[in-house]
């Protein structure tokens, strides 16, 4: 494919993600699903909304809590819409949209998505609970998780 047309689709297609998130309607309620018996709960982002496009990189690595933020390989983790988070004294479960555990703190996760460093619009973009004071980027938004093991 000529570099230049390669480039301009590109280019096309991330002013159309640019565009197409702005134009999605905030939901009423964030999604957001904690079960906790500790009053520090980690910080748990999700996705304002659920979505059936993701971005398509992926991180591998083992899902630590630092300093209350859940990370891979120092990425913030944003999950999907739906997603929440269970912590019984020291066990911290990710909870899917069907209700099933996926991952724990310490498991080895192979996490499908993208991302980077953001600036707080562009983050809050895509979490009511971004930016925080607690937790900065960089930051992963979850397309799906492949593996935990």
């Amino acid at each position: 494919m000529n570099p230049k047309l390669k480039a301009l689709i590109i280019g096309f297609g991330i002013i159309m993600s640019i565009l197409v998130t702005g134009c999605i309607e905030k939901p009423s309620q964030n999604g957001v699903s904690v079960n906790t018996s500790s009053s520090a709960a980690p910080l748990f982002p999700i996705q304002k909304n659920s979505t059936e496009l993701s971005m398509l990189a992926l991180l591998e690595g083992k899902l630590a809590l630092q300093n209350g933020c859940l990370r891979v390989d120092n990425y913030l983790l944003v999950w999907p819409h739906g997603f929440s988070i269970n912590t019984d004294g020291e066990i911290i479960q990710i909870i899917d949209d069907t209700n099933k555990t996926i991952a724990r703190v310490g498991d080895k996760v192979k996490l499908g998505g993208g991302g980077g460093e953001m600036s707080n619009e562009h983050i809050a973009g895509y979490s009511a609970e971004l930016p925080s004071d607690r937790c900065s980027g960089p930051y992963w938004i979850v397309g799906e998780v492949l593996i935990s093991d």
